[in-house]
């Protein structure tokens, strides 16, 4: 059975009602709590765990933990140059509530309950050409719900694609955004550009990087893509995790299978305490343009006004020259 990204979505929210009523029955039923205490606190509990995962998350990235040295992406001295100082408390945690209400606010509504909202359409008449929007791993094309609007704002003609099946290749996925490609030139006269979160930056450069002539492209801008694979991905489930593991066999492929063409049409917007794309350098491209931001999350990176301003400058620079392909 493929279940779609909605569906493992509503089926988590489903869980997670499930863990708070459990919590909420046995403390009324063992404890001897009225019902409505006994309620709230079954779903601080949820809210806790969910907590608890984030700043995991976040730990996990930021150190690389379980990541031996040899695998982990290289720190050249460009890279080194943008370090910000380090965040002060007030900062840090302010960065990770951001993060958490953009977990919650994804996985638990915008994914399982949003998938079927229309994009806005585009500002016209525009000279902006078309953009593909990619997502990333085990998400859908929700997750852009929240920066399209300025997407739009700003000229664009948006299309997203949903990347399934959920769990499976990133060259299956690669064959998707090719179509989609192909599919926007052929209708709209014009090369799209790629704007990809995640995973979604991945499959966007094997589809370039793939078998015979790629479908003309403007070029790509990643958001929080793993481009050296991430400490997280060990933990994940799925063939696209495997191939995100840092240092892996298919993501040294892709880099081989490139060109400095294609490299220098690529912008990567990053930032320094992505929570998911870690450990420091993953983001970093020989050869692409690079946007490093600070103080903000994986997910809270497709909506952060300051994110949304990085990618709309980016898109700007990129639809000012000439097709990478």
């Amino acid at each position: 059975m493929n279940l779609s990204a909605a569906a493992l979505r509503r089926t988590a929210v489903a869980l997670q009602a499930a863990a708070a009523l459990g919590c909420a029955t046995a403390l009324h039923d063992w404890h001897d709590w009225s019902l409505a205490p006994a309620l709230l606190a079954g779903i601080g509990v949820v809210l806790a765990v969910l907590g608890l995962a984030v700043a995991g998350a976040f730990a996990i990235s930021q150190r690389g933990i379980g990541e031996p040295a040899k695998a982990r992406p290289p720190l050249p001295r460009a890279l080194l140059d943008t370090r910000p100082a380090p965040l002060t408390l007030p900062r840090a945690l302010a960065c990770y509530l951001r993060e958490y209400a953009a977990v919650f606010r994804m996985f638990n509504w915008l994914q399982p309950f949003c998938s079927h909202r229309r994009l806005r359409p585009a500002n016209a008449p525009s000279s902006r050409p078309p953009l593909l929007l990619v997502h990333g791993y085990g998400c859908n094309h929700a997750v852009w719900l929240d920066m399209q609007p300025a997407l739009a704002a700003a000229g664009y003609h948006c299309e997203a694609i949903d990347l399934d099946p959920v769990f499976g290749d990133i060259d299956h996925y690669a064959l998707e955004v090719r179509a989609a490609m192909a599919r926007i030139a052929a209708t709209t006269g014009q090369p799209p550009l790629l704007l990809c979160h995640s995973m979604g930056g991945l499959a966007a450069r094997a589809a370039l990087a793939g078998r015979g002539a790629p479908p003309p492209c403007r070029g790509i801008v990643t958001l929080g893509t793993p481009h050296h694979g991430c400490a997280l991905a060990r933990y994940g489930g799925g063939f696209n995790a495997r191939q995100m593991r840092c240092g892996s066999a298919w993501l040294r492929a892709l880099a081989a299978r490139e060109t400095p063409r294609q490299r220098a049409a690529l912008v990567s917007i990053f930032s320094w305490h992505d929570s998911i794309a870690g450990p420091a350098g993953t983001s970093w491209l020989e050869g692409a343009h690079h946007v490093p931001l600070a103080a903000i999350g994986h997910v809270s990176l497709l909506r952060h006004p300051q994110a949304t301003q990085a990618v709309l400058c980016a898109l700007a620079q990129l639809s000012a020259v000439a097709p990478a392909a």
